[in-house]
């Protein structure tokens, strides 16, 4: 099924908080983006139905971390699996993002020269582009690795598991707990932080640790779902 040496994957998960702790923050320290975001209000809640009768500000808290424009990365975890089966993993966190992107793209850049190929749950519609933005936002040029609008599609070194599972039925259910779950991977993810909490995790209470440990442990089962997959005859 896939036939890409898992020693040249680079395993990958990002973690994501809203820009701000919240809307009346955002008004204050960032009136230009916090516009935007009014301005898009309409968007959020046609997006998310779930969300109708809530304010901006609770809106903000809850699906800013989505959105590359509103968002922030504060963790990206990667791994990669050397030649004697040994993975090797290495997490970058700060609350400077800018320096944590800088130091994810040198990494990047030397596994772009290596020719290796990206790995991640939902890896294309959310990683590479809020990734890529996020570091054209702070002034970095994105790393070559992450495919840009002209990067043709037989170009694209990006294995995207959701897309695997999924098996080109774009409604189906696809989360990476439950292809997991299906596979027989462990996915033991009972600390503090979950995907649902990292924004308060991240402004209220600076779980920035506890944050990199939960990003790692995506980083972790990606790898054994590939070599699952792998293992397939």
């Amino acid at each position: 099924m896939i036939t890409i040496p898992i020693t040249k994957i680079l395993f990958l998960d990002i973690e994501t908080v809203g820009g701000c702790p919240d809307y009346e923050s955002c008004q204050r320290f960032n009136p230009e983006i916090s516009d935007q975001f009014e301005k898009y209000f309409d968007w959020f809640q046609k997006r998310f139905p779930e969300d109708l009768g809530l304010s901006k500000d609770e809106v903000f808290v809850k699906r800013a971390a989505l959105v590359p424009e509103f968002a922030k990365i504060v963790c990206v975890s990667m791994a990669f699996v050397l030649d004697n089966g040994e993975v090797k993993k290495q997490t970058f966190s700060s609350e400077d993002e800018k320096e944590l992107l800088t130091q994810v793209r040198a990494l990047l850049d030397r596994c772009h020269k290596l020719d290796f190929y990206l790995c991640g749950h939902n890896l294309k519609n959310f990683d590479i582009p809020m990734l890529a933005k996020r570091m054209i936002i702070n002034g970095i040029m994105p790393s070559k690795i992450l495919p840009s609008y002209d990067t043709k599609p037989w170009e694209v070194k990006a294995i995207d598991t959701k897309e695997i599972w999924q098996y080109g039925a774009y409604s189906s259910v696809g989360s990476l707990d439950l292809m997991c779950s299906c596979l027989g991977i462990p996915t033991p993810k009972d600390g503090e932080v979950s995907g649902a909490n990292v924004h308060k995790s991240y402004w209220e209470e600076r779980k920035i640790k506890e944050i990199s440990e939960y990003c790692e442990k995506d980083v972790e089962v990606l790898v054994e779902a590939i070599k699952k997959l792998k293992d397939l005859k």
